[in-house]
């Protein structure tokens, strides 16, 4: 039954809901209660209207606080999402200012710098930097330069120490 209602259209729709039974019996049966039963079966009718109000008013409630509960669930998952995004730019700005304090490129910075603050990053940047140090000179190579054999002096000595037991 609709909000809007009033007593007369609600009785209308109660009569109306039975097509079955005449109005006439319906009066007939009102009349055999008497004056006390009448009103009683009319307190009733009442009583029922009010409960059914009082339902849809509850149920309306209801409607309203699981919408207002799906709201608020929504509301924390974004408010969840937008923290860990932040953290997570909090890392990244953290992880390339100790890259670019250490002189380490962006991509060795994601694979090598993964700690989750800053004093873990800067351990782990010091210790690559410290494994990928290039050295300043390059090392001997032995197949290179003097033998430690006696060498030719002159270009002479060198000519024929170059022909030497060939001919």
């Amino acid at each position: 039954m609709s909000e809007t209602e009033t007593p007369e259209t609600a009785e209308n729709a109660e009569t109306s809901e039975n097509p079955a039974e005449p109005e006439t019996s319906q009066s007939e049966s009102d009349e055999q209660l008497g004056e006390s039963g009448k009103k009683a079966l009319i307190d009733e009718r009442k009583a029922r209207k009010a409960a059914e109000r009082s339902a849809a008013e509850l149920k309306k409630q209801l409607d309203e606080t699981a919408t207002a509960q799906m709201s608020l669930e929504r509301a924390q998952s974004e408010a969840k999402t937008a923290v860990e995004r932040a953290e997570k730019a909090e890392r990244d700005v953290l992880r390339y200012r100790i890259a670019a304090e250490h002189g380490i490129s962006i991509a060795d910075a994601d694979l090598f710098l993964t700690g989750s603050d800053e004093e873990t990053m800067s351990a782990q940047a010091v210790r690559y930097t410290e494994l990928n140090q290039a050295p300043t000179t390059p090392r001997p190579d032995p197949s290179q330069g003097a033998k430690g054999t006696n060498q030719a002096t002159s270009p002479a000595d060198a000519f024929a120490a170059a022909f030497g037991g060939r001919i």
